[in-house]
């Protein structure tokens, strides 16, 4: 957690939350759509190759969005957070998801728990 003294650290904490929630969210909602997408190129009927390429371009935008969401970075010693999509703690600090939201939610370096 942040010192007391240290707003610009706690703003760093509430800026990389924001950031990995995005990101996060960005996953959640891909993950989700692929069926929606199945259906669309399902009933659209376009042909075996336009089908093949819509789907190849979503499985390639949810990729990516997966290296994005690894990419983040821990607020306390910079270093990437984890290797895997749903990483609880800093691979390098150990470092918890749950403290940087505490300091996120609660505009605060005394905030405990989320």
């Amino acid at each position: 957690m942040p010192n007391e003294s240290s707003r610009e650290e706690s703003e760093r904490y509430r800026r990389s939350w924001h950031s990995y929630v995005a990101r996060r969210n960005l996953m959640v909602a891909l993950f989700l759509s692929f069926s929606l997408v199945g259906v669309l190129v399902a009933r659209l009927k376009l042909g075996e190759g336009i089908d093949f390429a819509i789907l190849a371009g979503w499985v390639a935008v949810y990729l990516l969005g997966a290296w994005w969401l690894t990419l983040w970075t821990c607020p306390r010693c910079g270093k990437r957070f984890g290797d895997r999509l749903w990483t609880p703690r800093c691979r390098s600090c150990g470092l918890e998801k749950e403290e940087i939201a505490a300091v996120a939610h609660h505009h605060g370096p005394k905030a405990s728990g989320a």
